[in-house]
């Protein structure tokens, strides 16, 4: 046989050979049992230029953006546009980092009116979220109040004598303010007033020249004020009569008296009775006249 020829078997042969070796191969890996220890495994490889690369994106699946703009403003800040998926004005305030107190007001706007329904508060599209920032500010401060001075001119003293009858004590009064202010301007302001201490004026007595009115000198003044009063300038009757005489605001003031009979002295009210006596003589005391 010639040598070409029987290089061509041999060749033919291995090859038979290592054909028949794969098919062999794949079949013992198809009916191989995983679970058996002696089920030889495939070895990880540990060389360093082999890269696993994770699979690229799809370019043909779009990115759904499910969030809704709307607006927010804040205190006196600018208005801003914002994208959020929160569904109350509450969630959106937290994601964007505002931060509200007990006082500030978070207002939902929606087509220029206020929604005031907590059912229709959910965020819509083109909404406006406006945080109001309150503030409640309280002063207080006392202040003295003068006690002032009061003279009074009294028959029992010389003419021209002074004499402190009461000493003064300033008064205490505490003043509250109360303001509300919104975003930095004042909305309301309040001011309550209480007395701590009300004031005693000083109270100063000067004697004056003892005034007579004709016709009235030698009567019993005495008695009758302790008929009609008991002798007490002070004396005050609910039924609308006043003093020493026992007044009425009318006839008090038909004969001159100022003010009210029973804050007048002793002697300005015997002073006016004996005027009252020169005009009318015993008929305003029907009964204590007969003391005169």
């Amino acid at each position: 046989m010639p040598m070409r020829a029987i290089t061509r078997a041999v060749r033919g042969g291995a090859t038979s050979i290592v054909a028949g070796a794969l098919v062999v191969g794949l079949a013992a890996a198809a009916t191989a049992d995983p679970t058996d220890p002696s089920t030889p495994t495939a070895e990880p490889t540990s060389d360093p230029t082999v890269t696993t690369e994770p699979p690229a994106p799809d370019a043909s699946v779009p990115v759904v953006d499910d969030r809704i703009a709307v607006r927010l403003k804040v205190g006196r800040k600018a208005r801003e546009r914002v994208k959020t998926d929160a569904a109350r004005p509450q969630g959106l305030l937290e994601d964007a980092g505002v931060r509200v107190d007990g006082d500030d007001k978070v207002r939902l706007v929606r087509d220029g009116r206020t929604v005031r329904s907590a059912e229709r508060r959910e965020l819509r599209q083109g909404d406006l979220v406006k945080v109001v920032r309150v503030r409640h500010i309280n002063r207080v401060r006392t202040v003295d109040v003068d006690h002032g001075q009061r003279t009074r001119k009294v028959a029992s003293l010389a003419p021209g004598k002074r004499k402190v009858a009461q000493r003064g004590r300033d008064g205490v009064r505490k003043i509250r303010v109360h303001s509300e202010w919104r975003n930095g301007r004042r909305l309301s302001r309040e001011v309550r007033t209480r007395w701590v201490r009300k004031p005693q004026p000083r109270v100063v007595l000067v004697g004056q020249a003892r005034r007579s009115v004709s016709g009235t000198g030698g009567l019993n003044w005495a008695g009758l004020a302790r008929c009609e009063s008991g002798g007490n300038p002070r004396a005050v009757n609910p039924a609308g009569y006043y003093g020493l005489y026992q007044f009425d605001l009318g006839t008090w003031r038909s004969v001159g008296g100022a003010g009210i009979p029973s804050q007048a002295s002793a002697s300005e009210q015997t002073f006016r009775a004996k005027k009252l006596y020169a005009a009318r003589g015993r008929s305003p005391w029907p009964y204590c006249g007969r003391f005169l």
